[in-house]
């Protein structure tokens, strides 16, 4: 026997969270996760080279391009 009703528990945010991700169908994963792709993947095709470029010296840019 409960103390308190369900109606008037009080949980914590954190707990409630991972239960709610941890009990979510695969379909709705699917749904979460393929925009999140969508968006990412533009996004590294153009920022990982440009930082590449401007992190890299040239000299070791034209050496591993040779490779």
């Amino acid at each position: 026997m409960e103390l308190f009703p369900a109606s008037i528990r009080i949980y914590c945010t954190e707990d409630v969270m991972k239960a709610y991700f941890n009990n979510l169908p695969m379909k709705t994963w699917a749904l979460l996760v393929l925009p999140v792709v969508a968006i990412a993947y533009p996004v590294v095709r153009i920022v990982v080279p440009a930082v590449v470029h401007a992190v890299v010296p040239d000299v070791v840019r034209t050496v591993l391009h040779m490779i």
